[in-house]
């Protein structure tokens, strides 16, 4: 009409097909011309494509926390699964990595028989003797702060692996400020020449506090947990 002026504008659908609308200088909202059925089902398809995303997203977080990739049998030191113990007060943390625990202070090698493949037997401190003489069908094994050799203690890793020939791959997790009797630090290498397959990882930490063989003495690393938690959890995925 004369003195109006419109424009005219194209919205292009997914089925190729054309909803016009006109605007005119007043600002009236646009008016529909023609509106194919089609259209209809695409704006169907895609509020059921939105709402399935959605579910998704909040499904993804449960679907993560519920897909495992290994297995850690953990075997407490002296005192029994506590939460100062070591492992104890970082099973959550491994768990956070995707891995699954067990907590075994009997039969190590029972629970190495019915736990999901791969598994890995960690033991800390006197837990290791046990985690030794139960490892042999495991895929890996990790001997933190551990009497490894015969000396102080009344027995020795060494001694309850029985052979090298028994030992799974094997990482030795200690400090080397560990001032535990039981459990020198000068006792790690003549155990991985032994084992022949034992790697070793060194967490440093301050002497801590209590008893020197205790979880909050340089024995259970004073703090550093992180470092400790971390070689293990690489030790553990990598099997």
């Amino acid at each position: 009409m004369r003195g109006e002026t419109r424009t005219i504008r194209r919205v292009q659908s997914h089925a190729g097909e054309s909803v016009i609308g006109q605007h005119d200088q007043s600002g009236a909202h646009p008016e529909i011309r023609s509106a194919p059925a089609s259209l209809g089902r695409i704006l169907a398809a895609v509020a059921l494509a939105t709402g399935a995303l959605a579910a998704a997203l909040v499904a993804a977080p449960d679907a993560a926390r519920a897909q495992k990739t290994a297995t850690a049998i953990l075997v407490p030191g002296a005192g029994g699964a506590v939460a100062s113990d070591f492992l104890m007060r970082n099973r959550s943390a491994l768990e956070a990595r995707g891995i699954t625990t067990v907590v075994a202070q009997g039969n190590v090698a029972g629970a190495v028989a019915r736990a999901q493949r791969p598994v890995v037997v960690v033991g800390m401190s006197r837990g290791t003797l046990a985690a030794a003489a139960g490892a042999a069908r495991a895929d890996g094994l990790v001997l933190v702060s551990g009497p490894l050799m015969p000396g102080p203690a009344p027995r020795s890793v060494q001694a309850a692996a029985g052979s090298p020939a028994a030992l799974p791959p094997t990482l030795i997790i200690h400090n080397p400020n560990d001032a535990c009797q039981s459990t020198p630090a000068s006792g790690v290498g003549p155990f991985q020449a032994w084992a022949r397959k034992a790697q070793v990882v060194w967490v440093n930490s301050g002497p801590g506090r209590g008893n020197p063989c205790g979880p909050f003495a340089a024995h259970g690393f004073a703090g550093n947990d992180g470092a400790a938690v971390s070689a293990i959890a690489r030790f553990i995925l990598s099997r």
